[in-house]
């Protein structure tokens, strides 16, 4: 029994395994309730095909989500500016504008530069701003198709310092991208962005630009006044007269700036830092009785004193040295324009506009400063032997010390300039006319005697003195150029303690 029960078993499991496939009956009632099990995971998962209505599981999910992106595809890019310009051209505008763009720009597109392709006057017209100052610049070319963008100033004007000689061509385009925000409530709220791109090619090559629209640039500020004409010699020879006098002390805010004081027939400069005063006025025609018709009363009071000043503001010392070195001496005439209600300042020449704001501040009075000195005596010396043994005393000046003795012997006729350090000393000896009885000591800082004695556009200097313990002041003398400019020059140096009194 005990051997019999298991092939017993064993037997009525096989037997089992074939009546269940071999008997039809049984085959139909299992293959029956197989086919009905997949038709309720066939219910369930229907939801995923598409053709079956998704509404409902649409309308849970919006429930559960309060909004939705959706980017739509992109509209086509729309064509801007087409334009056939000279490398050369392009270049010198750049270079040009590319003076006013901030060290560290406050936004992005303070950092790039304003291109306006012009159809009806061929010409593009480039502009940087820094908000304080603001530089245009405007070239002839082959304007095609108008438009406008901003690009990085820097980028764009290291790509055209290396294109070939030649024309390069200018295309602007820009890409509307629409996105529709779906809120709780459906509604739709659609937002578009534009991505703005200038493509520059040339003989070798193709390069683009990623810039930003031209609508989020600065808008220029337009200067409301009456242009006064400046002869060019006259208002450069006076900013050169005193620029190297201006301090770069940001502490001394007022005196970071050449004030300009413009009368009727006299245009004055003044620069000082505290330690040294430089004067220019220039005398002429030019300057006559147009200014009076071309200010407000608020200024002047018509015709009741012809020599009162008409005009007058401190210009920032980075917008002189701009003019300075970007004014060419070919240019007959630079345009000044001042709007006293704004507080701000142009100055326009051939294709360049420059305008700032003037700074704000009482400059001081350095004339009533100078009423409370004498200077008595007089020495004349020629420029070009005093300026190169003060560049040759030079090499022996230190960080700590800048001082260099002034030696006057009447009975000699001449001048000895010493110095003397630690680590070694120099003297110099010129030939000075000056009175037989004259003996005189004094220390100046030597930086600051040789940029006065260079600023002096003569070929010798005349230095008026008093003693030791007082200022100063050198002025031209002898031969120079411009002598049609009727011009007045000082230049006061305050002197360094001398130890032995």
């Amino acid at each position: 029994m005990t051997q019999t029960a298991p092939r017993q078993k064993i037997k009525t499991a096989k037997q089992t395994k074939q009546t269940s496939v071999a008997n039809p009956e049984i085959d139909n009632e299992v293959s029956t309730n197989i086919t009905k099990i997949p038709e309720v995971k066939n219910k369930k998962s229907t939801s995923a095909n598409p053709d079956t209505p998704t509404e409902p599981i649409e309308k849970k999910r919006n429930k559960q989500k309060k909004s939705k992106s959706k980017l739509n595809p992109p509209i086509p890019r729309e064509l801007g500016m087409e334009v056939i310009c000279e490398q050369a051209k392009f270049y010198d505008a750049l270079f040009l504008v590319n003076c006013a763009t901030p060290a560290k720009p406050s936004h992005p597109i303070l950092a790039n530069v304003l291109i306006i392709a012009d159809v009806e006057t061929q010409q593009i017209h480039l502009t940087v701003t820094d908000i304080a100052l603001t530089i245009q610049a405007s070239f002839a070319a082959q304007v095609l198709l108008k438009g406008e963008i901003t690009v990085p100033v820097q980028i764009l004007l290291e790509i055209v310092k290396h294109c070939p000689n030649g024309t390069i061509s200018l295309n602007s385009q820009t890409q509307i991208t629409q996105i529709t925000q779906i809120t709780q409530s459906s509604d739709d709220d659609k937002q578009q962005t534009k991505i703005c791109s200038l493509c520059l090619s040339d003989a070798d090559g193709k390069y683009e630009i990623r810039g930003i629209s031209a609508e989020e640039f600065p808008p220029t500020n337009i200067i409301d006044a009456t242009p006064v004409s400046l002869a060019t010699t006259i208002f450069k020879d006076g900013l050169k007269g005193v620029i190297y006098a201006v301090s770069t002390d940001e502490n001394k805010y007022i005196l970071t700036g050449v004030h300009l004081q413009l009368a009727q027939e006299k245009l004055k400069f003044i620069g000082t830092d505290g330690h040294r005063v430089a004067i220019t006025e220039l005398f002429t025609h030019r300057i006559g009785r147009k200014p009076r018709q071309q200010v407000s009363c608020q200024q002047v009071q018509s015709q009741q004193v012809p020599s009162a000043e008409i005009m007058q503001f401190t210009l920032p010392g980075r917008v002189v040295r701009e003019i300075a070195r970007n004014l060419n001496d070919n240019v007959e005439s630079i345009n000044l324009l001042y709007d006293a209600q704004s507080n701000r300042l142009g100055f326009a020449w051939q294709d360049v506009v420059l305008s700032c704001q003037v700074l704000e501040g009482i400059y001081p009075d350095c004339e009533q400063l100078l009423t409370k000195f004498s200077f008595e005596k007089e020495v004349i010396l020629e420029k070009a032997p005093l300026v190169k043994a003060l560049e040759r005393l030079s090499v022996l000046t230190d960080k700590k010390e800048k001082g260099i003795y002034l030696q006057f012997d009447g009975s000699l006729q001449q001048l000895r300039l010493s110095i003397e350090r630690e680590f070694g000393k120099g003297d110099q000896v010129i030939v000075a006319n000056l009175p037989t009885e004259m003996m005189l000591n004094i220390q100046f800082n030597l930086k600051y005697l040789i940029e006065a004695a260079k600023a002096i556009p003569s070929s010798s200097i005349k230095m008026h003195l008093q003693q030791s313990d007082h200022p100063a002041m050198l002025v031209p003398d002898g031969d120079r150029a411009n002598l049609e400019v009727e011009m007045s020059m000082r230049h006061v140096l305050l002197p360094l303690y001398i130890p032995n009194g």
